[in-house]
């Protein structure tokens, strides 16, 4: 286990008492089956619950969570509120009675031992992330679309270290002080927010490399190229909220990041992404793989441009982050 992050936070836990499992679902009736099929197989003896949070699925969803409820220690199904990438997150966030909170998606698969590293881990930090493993449920062409692997030894950092949404605890009371996850980033980077926004109140964020889930990608181009546009115009809110960060000693590699991501303004970054995708526009005609590339990169970095647009030229009024910036807590 590698510290992520060290500004003062709780450090030295109890074992957590309990612990609630939250899965936001919407029309996962492909895929939700296998997920509960792995947490319950998990090894952990203390006291769990899952929080199944349907987010206004029109399929089968909520009754394959339902069929769980006598293999589970408790299953439940959570109505969600509205749909989105925080809301579900902290309806299961309210509805839940454990002390530690762990969250994993309806379509990515929990490893054996999940949930006791991320109880273990938890003891030391007030949120843990664990690693994703993209191997077993994508073959080579859809992982070379979305990123590469993930690191083995820490979390990925850009600006500061962040996990990701699908395999991530963090102790109830820490998501309380915080107002819970951010409504403002309903359309994805609500985890790297979420993050980002404990460090700088404080709280410690750890890496627990022995919570693996099997992660689930996108396989259609459209469904990859609508993701990264996401996650484009995401990344620009980002850096105009935590604009702040810039000011401070980061570590040289996240420093690095920065720069590369705001060297030369919108435009200039427009330009040497231009420059890039003409450079490359025979992978349209080239294998699969090369073809989701393309455009994998084309959406996220047209997401970028609409992005910078949005909240880095025409709005310049960033939120504060320490609280959740829709000023809903969780509970």
């Amino acid at each position: 286990m590698t510290e992520a992050t060290s500004p003062p936070g709780h450090a030295g836990r109890p074992r957590p008492r309990s612990i609630s499992v939250v899965i936001p679902a919407y029309n996962a009736a492909a895929t939700l089956g296998e997920q509960l099929e792995a947490l319950a197989g998990q090894d952990y003896e203390g006291d769990w619950e899952v929080l199944v949070v349907d987010n206004g699925s029109s399929d089968a969803t909520a009754d394959i969570a339902r069929r769980y409820a006598q293999r589970l220690p408790a299953c439940t199904v959570v109505e969600g509120r509205r749909r989105g990438h925080a809301a579900p997150r902290n309806d299961g966030a309210w509805a839940a009675r454990g002390e530690l909170l762990a969250y994993c998606d309806a379509d990515d698969v929990v490893a054996s031992g999940w949930l006791s590293a991320m109880a273990a881990a938890a003891q030391h930090y007030d949120l843990v992330g664990g690693w994703f493993d993209a191997e077993p449920l994508n073959d080579e062409a859809t992982r070379s679309w979305h990123g590469g692997a993930y690191p083995r030894d820490g979390l990925r950092s850009w600006l500061l270290p962040y996990s990701g949404g699908g395999n991530l605890a963090i102790w109830a009371e820490v998501l309380r002080d915080l107002g819970g996850w951010s409504g403002n980033y309903e359309a994805g980077a609500e985890d790297v927010e979420l993050c980002w926004r404990a460090q700088v109140a404080g709280y410690r964020l750890g890496f627990a490399p022995d919570a693996v889930v099997r992660v689930r990608y996108r396989t259609g181009l459209r469904q990859t190229a609508r993701q990264a546009w996401a996650v484009g115009i995401n990344a620009e809110r980002l850096l105009r909220d935590f604009a702040f960060l810039r000011a401070l000693d980061l570590p040289a590699e996240a420093a690095a990041v920065h720069a590369v991501d705001d060297g030369g303004g919108a435009l200039g970054r427009a330009l040497s992404r231009g420059m890039w995708l003409a450079t490359r526009l025979h992978y349209l005609l080239g294998p699969r793989h090369r073809r989701g590339q393309w455009i994998s990169v084309a959406a996220e970095y047209a997401g970028r441009l609409r992005g910078a647009l949005r909240y880095r030229v025409g709005d310049r009024h960033p939120g504060v982050p320490g609280r959740a910036m829709d000023g809903k807590g969780a509970g």
